[in-house]
């Protein structure tokens, strides 16, 4: 079975024998010139017919690798649209909502709870902070060894430490810190998803918007929610 030549393919070969027919004619043209009397006149203008005849051949040859081009673009063209039309149909929005509506739910109840935590260390850490002046005014140089309770060793840092001989560190995250730590932990084995997250998280309020619209399950998830609370 003989091979199907590709457009290229095609035109090379066509270019190709424009050159042999083109060559064979200059040789000739030179034979002549150099005295050679076995050259006929009917001889020279047989090659210098082929190479014009060649030529043609060539714009041939381009106009039928552009109707093969435009057959195969236009063949891969079908199937992608059968297949972007079949992903339209059947693109199932409900699911991304459904887990999306209770991420939220849960990364809601993160930033709860951690608010109500660090408010109770913070708080607990203000006590410590009294405590920790009034002995350092009284000459007491370590607190924690003396009444088992001090503040942790971090600069900037809210948090204590309780016991003399077998301390307990209580250290708080605020809840912003909690609510970026969900989003890290969630996708923390691929570096390049993380990087992407970490960006776009600068402009969460922006991309929520952004979701909602691309995505009408989405809107219409968090608008039921807030019906529901309203």
């Amino acid at each position: 079975m003989a091979k199907t030549l590709t457009p290229a393919e095609i035109t090379a070969a066509a270019v190709a024998e424009a050159e042999q027919a083109e060559q064979h004619a200059a040789e000739l043209r030179a034979a002549v010139e150099n005295g050679d009397a076995t050259v006929t006149p009917a001889q020279l203008s047989e090659a210098q017919q082929a190479g014009v005849f060649a030529r043609l051949r060539i714009k041939a040859a381009e106009k039928k690798a552009a109707a093969l081009a435009d057959a195969d673009r236009h063949a891969r063209a079908d199937v992608v649209a059968a297949d972007a039309r079949a992903l339209a149909e059947q693109d199932d929005e409900a699911d991304l909502a459904v887990k999306m509506r209770a991420a939220v739910d849960a990364l809601a109840a993160v930033h709860t709870a951690a608010t109500a935590r660090h408010d109770r260390i913070r708080d607990m850490a203000r006590r410590v902070a009294v405590i920790r002046t009034e002995a350092e005014q009284a000459g007491v140089p370590d607190p924690r060894t003396r009444y088992g309770v001090g503040p942790t060793p971090m600069a900037g840092e809210t948090g204590l430490i309780v016991g003399k001989t077998d301390p307990i560190a209580v250290r708080s995250v605020s809840p912003a810190d909690a609510v970026a730590a969900v989003v890290g932990l969630a996708i923390s084995g691929d570096a390049v998803a993380l990087k992407t997250a970490t960006v776009a998280c600068q402009h969460a309020a922006a991309q929520a918007d952004k979701v909602c619209r691309a995505v009408p399950a989405v809107r219409a998830a968090f608008a039921q929610g807030t019906d529901r609370a309203a």
